[in-house]
């Protein structure tokens, strides 16, 4: 019986060769897709999460005011609000067509609750506020209004709160990475005239009424590193 020769046993191995290599190239290059995939699929997962927490806060505000944790008598208003922090690109082209809108329906429950950690931190809040319908489904002793802060350190959109309304000197903030990869964020105010603000409350508002007053709307575009700007305009309720 005729056996093989070296030279068919050599081109037969240099054949499984190239199949092996264009097998594992094909192999290799759906694998890195799966895994952009996933890294995007998290990410629009962080992104939609942390705008329906923000649609929520500002949906939900409250007129209000809370003491400092330095006096009795001094107050702070139901809303302290910037003008936001960092420099957006042109905004002009903002449209239907080129920002992403995400819904603002409750999604505040047990398992965002969970990726929360106490910790502090001494950056200055881009916006302050008071809001209800603060979720208690263990049941605490506890009031549902909820005094929250938002800050940008770094790249990080950071969402605070305290546990009780009228903070004390002790009373540690508990803090959550919102969003990471922020360039920028701004926020406007429209007030009772149509008019929109840069900041909250307006200069020319009495102080009495600066306490407690809540804009018609809140407008913000939050510009990311990797995904653009995304604008939301979120109408206050009551």
């Amino acid at each position: 019986m005729r056996g093989f020769t070296l030279i068919e046993v050599m081109v037969a191995l240099l054949i499984l060769g190239i199949m092996s290599a264009l097998g594992y190239g094909t192999y290799r290059a759906a694998r890195q897709s799966a895994e952009r995939t996933e890294e995007s699929l998290k990410r629009s997962r962080e992104i939609e999460f942390g705008m329906r927490i923000m649609g929520q806060d500002f949906a939900e505000m409250v007129p209000r005011p809370i003491r400092t944790a330095l006096s009795d008598t001094q107050r702070l208003p139901a809303l302290k609000g910037t003008a936001g922090m960092g420099t957006l690109s042109n905004t002009s082209s903002l449209g239907s067509g080129s920002s992403m809108h995400f819904n603002s329906d409750p999604g505040f429950g047990a398992n965002a609750a969970s990726s929360f950690t106490s910790t502090s931190t001494t950056v200055a809040s881009l916006v302050d506020l008071t809001r209800g319908g603060w979720s208690n489904t263990a049941g605490m002793q506890r009031s549902t209004l909820q005094r929250v802060s938002y800050t940008l350190l770094n790249d990080v959109l950071k969402r605070s709160y305290v546990t009780v309304l009228d903070p004390s000197q002790n009373n540690v903030p508990v803090v959550q990475d919102l969003f990471t990869g922020v360039k920028a964020i701004q926020f406007r105010y429209l007030d009772n005239n149509q008019t929109w603000q840069t900041v909250w409350p307006p200069v020319n508002l009495p102080l009495v009424e600066a306490s407690w007053t809540r804009p018609v709307a809140v407008e913000i575009i939050v510009e990311f590193k990797d995904w653009g700007q995304i604008r939301r305009v979120i109408e206050v309720a009551g």
